[in-house]
């Protein structure tokens, strides 16, 4: 799992790994194993990609698709990003909620006198 599997994979590359993996294993699910300091994508049940972060080198690789590969539908493209959308706005909002709760409470705080 730490090491490419041989054949048929992308040699190593460093940089942002997850639209690279998106684009062409847009069904893949990521797994993280944290003891290791690797990411896993699963296309199923067959590994498609893997990263490796932390004290290990920054790097990853993907397997190369397959020949009767096929873009992900536009419908469901727009639907992903609709959804992500939905989630950063709510992430937001709950932000802003608690920053205003948080100004609320300071705001009955008494003030230090100065200290002279």
């Amino acid at each position: 799992m730490t090491e490419r599997p041989g054949k048929g994979w992308t040699p190593w590359k460093e940089g942002p790994v997850d639209l690279e993996i998106d684009r062409v294993w847009w069904a893949a699910r990521s797994l993280h194993f944290a003891k290791l300091n690797v990411s896993c994508w699963f296309d199923g049940s067959d590994l498609v990609a893997i990263e490796h972060w932390g004290y290990r080198r920054p790097k990853w690789t993907m397997k190369l698709k397959p020949k009767d590969w096929q873009p992900l539908p536009e419908v469901y493209r727009i639907a992903r990003e609709e959804e992500q959308a939905a989630a950063l706005e709510r992430f937001r909002a709950k932000q802003a909620v608690n920053r205003a709760r948080v100004l609320k409470l300071t705001e009955r705080r008494p003030t230090p006198a100065p200290a002279e």
